[in-house]
């Protein structure tokens, strides 16, 4: 009795697959050994190469002492012996052009009292500060007061700032630079 026989009304044709267990344990046969061979092939495959390059950063700042920028890059040879004298670690080379930086969010520059990155330059890119600490001019400190929680009661810069030139205002809970 064949399987058109067993339904009456129904047409046979010849383009329909006659399936039973054998060829049902067949297709599934060949298709897990399709689907292993497609993951040895693929298991020791090299991941594509991902180019993943760090944005340049441009908010870092030159050591203590440091001549202005023109002359700074005249004069600079880097060396990098400022950096290697730096107790803190504070000043890092620049991936760019292998030349000192400071990135203050990072780890900022404690502004030591010997102030031994400038004694280990030789070629006068940083100079000696002739008076007290706090004529050391690194650059402008600003508060970004959109990230900034003062008015959550933190005031966690102003301890660490190494020159006291941040103070919280506590009866506003905002932080003034000076």
């Amino acid at each position: 009795m064949s399987f058109m026989s067993r339904f009456p009304g129904r047409k046979s044709t010849d383009t329909e697959p006659v399936y039973g267990r054998r060829n049902f344990l067949k297709q599934s046969a060949v298709s897990l050994g399709m689907t292993v061979h497609e993951f040895i092939k693929h298991r020791d495959a090299k991941p594509p190469q991902e180019e993943q390059t760090d944005p340049v950063r441009t908010d870092w700042l030159r050591p203590p002492g440091a001549v202005n920028e023109s002359l700074f890059l005249e004069r600079c040879t880097a060396c990098g012996d400022c950096v290697d004298v730096c107790p803190h670690d504070s000043i890092q080379v620049s991936k760019q052009d292998e030349r000192p930086e400071i990135f203050p969010d990072h780890t900022p520059c404690y502004v030591c009292e010997d102030l031994p990155c400038i004694g280990a330059c030789e070629t006068e890119a940083l100079l000696p500060i002739n008076g007290p600490i706090t004529d050391v001019n690194m650059g402008i400190a600003r508060v970004n007061h959109r990230l900034c929680t003062a008015p959550a009661g933190c005031n966690a810069c102003v301890s660490k700032f190494p020159t006291e030139a941040i103070q919280m205002d506590f009866s506003s809970f905002t932080i003034t630079v000076d």
